[in-house]
């Protein structure tokens, strides 16, 4: 197996990374990993290769959001997982450097957060002095907890800034629909970040292409919009694509057979293909 795999494509999620950078360490095999932990760098993993933007970097823009409106505590909201850890570690760094601080954290389990679990912490976050609170969360999560807190409590009144890292601009790219929902009432007047793709022929085709091939004719079937995470990991497929385009190009012979089915966290499957003698590619996504 060490001496077959040529990269391991994936995974997305932080927590998953982390274990999948160990075998990547142990094969020798680089692994582009969509992952944004700013803890996963090629000073422990020397075969982690990032395709995408470090979580670094949208929390010194956070940083200076708040730096700029001279404010001078903020409260953390987040998934006490690897991910939501790192991220707001790396938050706190960037306000310490602006003579800012987090005042007051708030760990939630990444998933299956209860009703009674938000309002609980959400009744504590009312009782701070600080009313600048950073939420960094997942998804379903992310959106539960806003909802509570503009409809339950009232917390999205003035007096109060909330602001989402890019969890909140993915999903309402992912899901165009949510413009025209009532969910859009519980996130108005949310600062969200979104990660910088520039402008280009090459993006606007294929942006292009995904919405042709993602809308049906039944009106009752969602259109899946295309989001940053999508673009970044399109390009990761494709720079290693290229890699093994150019390999071809020399001549080379490669052999296909799928020889094992793994499963990975999170219930993604995990697909080993060896390539003749010299090449084996590794997936782990999150559907086949």
């Amino acid at each position: 197996m060490q001496s077959e795999t040529a990269a391991i494509i994936g995974p997305h999620y932080s927590v998953t990374a982390h274990v999948i950078s160990h075998i990547a360490n142990e094969m020798q095999v680089p692994l582009l990993s969509l992952a944004t932990d700013p803890t996963l760098t090629s000073l422990q993993f020397p075969y982690f290769v990032r395709t995408t933007q470090s979580d670094m970097y949208q929390m010194a823009v956070v940083a200076e959001i708040v730096d700029h409106f001279q404010w001078r505590d903020v409260i953390a909201i987040y998934a006490d997982d690897d991910h939501g850890r790192s991220g707001i570690a790396a938050l706190g760094d960037r306000l310490a450097e602006k003579r800012c601080k987090i005042s007051y954290k708030v760990p939630f389990r990444p998933d299956n957060i209860t009703r009674e679990e938000i309002n609980s912490a959400l009744v504590k976050v009312a009782l701070m002095e600080s009313r600048v609170i950073v939420i960094h969360l997942y998804t379903s999560s992310g959106l539960e907890v806003l909802h509570h807190a503009a409809g339950s409590l009232g917390m999205m009144r003035s007096g109060y800034v909330w602001i989402a890292t890019d969890w909140l601009s993915t999903v309402l790219d992912s899901d165009p629909s949510l413009s025209t929902s009532p969910a859009m009432n519980d996130i108005q007047g949310v600062i969200t970040l979104r990660m910088h793709t520039p402008e280009s022929d090459i993006k606007r085709k294929f942006i292009s292409r995904w919405n042709k091939l993602s809308r049906t004719d039944d009106p009752n079937q969602n259109f899946f919009g295309l989001n940053v995470v999508g673009l970044y990991a399109y390009d990761t497929v494709w720079v290693l694509a290229s890699a093994l385009d150019s390999f071809f190009k020399m001549g080379e012979l490669c052999h296909f057979q799928m020889i094992q089915v793994q499963t990975c966290q999170e219930g993604a499957p995990l697909i080993l293909i060896p390539w003749g003698s010299l090449f084996m590619v590794t997936y782990c996504v999150k559907k086949l």
